[in-house]
């Protein structure tokens, strides 16, 4: 897409008219005042017979929403400066506008140069250059040329073919998604919507919805510049029939998207530049005029690192809209305020892009927030850069389903950056078929060898740590703490004691008094059989505090020396081995058994029977099937067949 940018009565419609032979100023208004009032729209043929777009936007400074709604679609700017008049006001601030909008190819087009002599064209050219240095501008073609006699038009147009030439082509990818331009009806046809794609492809009979309404439609008609098409990408000019859409529901700076997702917003984080030329200072929550894609509303400023600003500095802010919007991230935006010192009305005082959307306000100074901001800012003008960071940035594992929306791609392409991502080791699937990448797997280890230290610090006596506890301490994903235990298991960090997870190389540490109060524990446990003390009659026996007795059994069990059957029975791992050997021979006759059969085999009461065959279940030795029991998996392992 070309579009024209300068100040009012400079010849932009006037040169758009020669270059595409379409008058773009249809609205009756704009016949009568004789200057551009909305965005007019034509289609140009360049040398290679290819068609482009051309957007002529209005140069008056009452109608710079108008402009801001159409510069946010063109790839080309053609920067038009009357000679006579030469710089003009909204000449420097389209200038600021195209700059902050992140355009970076153009050309100039010097009008009117009829009206002058050569020692004002001379002195125009060279203001023209001091402006236009350190711009995306400084080094583009100026051309002089008149729209009244055509001088100078064939070296334009050539330089024109030139610049367009070394534009990059935008990209289709993802989700298609179209900021509302205009809207009519037609009769017999109903709803016609236009607009610049700004990702993605359309073709008839895609189901479109339109944010923030909620409405949606299907594309019966289309057309690309003007012609009957059957398919629009992104970059072009499109219009589409949605006659299932009233025509009254839809206005500028509304979306057409593929989905409905993401949603419309009040609230989004960005990094804001102030213009250089901007003299007075800029407070926090200041409230501003935002112009975003085709949309124009009112949003505070809230600063997210410093309470103001000045001329050419940054910061990380996050806008508070008046109204929702369907904003995505990548997008750029200009602010523009009245401020003290830079004159009366509101002017440009600054832009910049998109790089989070929600509804939550964030604080000031919040270091994790700005780091992730600036994570985003780095990685959001590159696709794939940023489905990574999107994956980094989820604290649990996510599916390809739930990945897209945060990166507007299709299945295909969400699962093309995800098999690349997973062959170079960056993306870890898990066993319910979601995704975590590799650096949340290295902080959640980093975590649980910290946690592991501390506690072995704490209790020197333990075994390790055991897995529900290390859950319980980290609060996170259950699947993710498997990966990162995996992970420093087999690099050798840790290692496991039975159920247990203590640091690489751990030796418990008992003093003399703890490990002979073990050792007493664990032969009364054996002395007691299938019958044991719980552990208060336990300790009243061996004349020690119930929490010592506790402490020091529960270490028994990591040992594997004590089994916690329940809640209040504790056995020797001999009487366990008991309950199992009863089982078998009872398996031996008998295809099940109750639990009165396996009470009686034991000879004790259904106080010690029950938990034991409760617990032969949970290890799987036993399956419960009602009232009886049929050889579990462990079980069947010692059965013939």
């Amino acid at each position: 897409m070309l579009g024209t940018a300068g100040h009012v009565d400079h010849g932009k419609t006037a040169l758009v008219k020669m270059l595409t032979g379409c008058e773009t100023d249809t609205l009756a208004e704009e016949k009568q005042r004789g200057l551009t009032i909305d965005l007019g729209f034509a289609p140009c043929r360049l040398s290679d017979k290819r068609i482009v777009g051309v957007v002529d936007v209005p140069g008056h400074v009452d109608f710079i929403r108008n402009m801001a709604a159409g510069a946010h679609g063109i790839d080309v700017v053609i920067f038009v400066v009357a000679a006579d008049d030469g710089i003009m006001p909204q000449t420097q601030e389209h200038l600021h506008i195209l700059t902050l909008m992140g355009l970076r190819h153009g050309l100039v087009a010097l009008t009117k140069v009829d009206l002058v002599d050569p020692a004002r064209r001379a002195f125009v050219l060279q203001d023209l250059r001091r402006l236009l240095a350190n711009t995306f501008l400084a080094d583009a073609p100026i051309c002089p040329l008149s729209n009244v006699t055509g001088e100078g038009f064939d070296g334009f147009f050539e330089a024109l073919n030139e610049v367009v030439a070394r534009c990059e082509d935008r990209r289709c990818a993802g989700w298609f998604r179209m900021w509302v331009e205009d809207v009519f009806s037609i009769r017999g046809s109903g709803t016609v919507i236009t607009g610049i794609p700004t990702r993605g492809r359309v073709r008839p009979g895609d189901p479109l919805q339109l944010l923030p309404a909620g409405l949606s439609g299907h594309v019966r008609r289309m057309q690309v510049y003007g012609e009957d098409a059957t398919e629009g990408r992104a970059g072009e000019c499109v219009a589409l029939n949605l006659p299932e859409l009233d025509h009254e529901a839809v206005r500028r700076g509304m979306v057409l998207s593929e989905s409905r997702l993401p949603a419309p917003v009040t609230m989004a984080e960005a990094e804001l530049r102030i213009l250089d030329a901007i003299k007075g200072k800029i407070p926090d929550y200041l409230e501003a005029q935002l112009h975003v894609g085709t949309a124009a509303v009112s949003a505070h400023l809230a600063m997210l690192e410093n309470t103001e600003m000045a001329g050419g500095q940054k910061q990380m802010i996050q806008l508070r809209l008046a109204e929702p919007l369907a904003l995505t991230p990548g997008e750029r935006f200009v602010v523009r305020a009245n401020v003290a010192g830079s004159g009366a009305g509101l002017t440009t005082i600054g832009g910049g892009q998109i790089l989070g959307i929600g509804n939550v306000r964030l604080r000031r100074k919040k270091q994790w927030t700005l780091d992730l901001l600036a994570a985003r800012r780095e990685a959001v003008a590159d696709p794939a850069r940023w489905g990574e960071l999107m994956l980094r940035e989820s604290p649990s594992p996510i599916t390809a389903g739930d990945l897209q929306p945060k990166c507007l791609t299709r299945a295909e392409e969400t699962a093309a950056l995800l098999d690349s991502l997973r062959t170079d080791g960056r993306a870890i699937p898990t066993p319910g078929g979601a995704w975590v990448h590799r650096d949340v797997i290295r902080k959640i280890a980093t975590d649980i060898l910290a946690t592991i230290q501390t506690f072995h610090a704490a209790n020197p006596q333990r075994a390790g740590i055991g897995h529900g506890e290390l859950l319980d301490g980290l609060k996170i994903d259950g699947a993710l703490l498997d990966l990162a235990v995996e992970s420093l298991l087999q690099s050798k960090q840790i290692e496991q004691n039975g159920t247990f997870l203590a640091r690489a190389g751990w030796n418990a540490c008992l003093s003399g008094r703890d490990q002979q109060l073990c050792d007493r524990i664990a032969a009364k446990l054996q002395q007691t059989g299938l019958t044991p003390p719980g552990l208060e009659e336990l300790a009243a026996a061996l004349g020690e505090p119930l929490p010592r007795v506790t402490a020091l059994t529960l270490l028994l069990a990591e040992r594997g020396i004590a089994v916690r059957l329940d809640d209040r029975v504790w056995m020797h791992r001999d009487a366990v081995e008991t309950g199992k050997q009863t089982a078998l021979k009872l398996f031996a006759r008998a295809p099940m058994f109750s639990t009165m059969d396996f009470r009686d085999a034991l000879c004790v009461s259904r106080k010690y029977a029950v938990p034991l065959v409760d617990y032969l279940d949970k290890i799987r030795f036993t399956v419960r099937s009602g009232n009886h029991r049929t050889p579990g998996v462990e079980a069947k392992k010692f059965l013939k067949p």
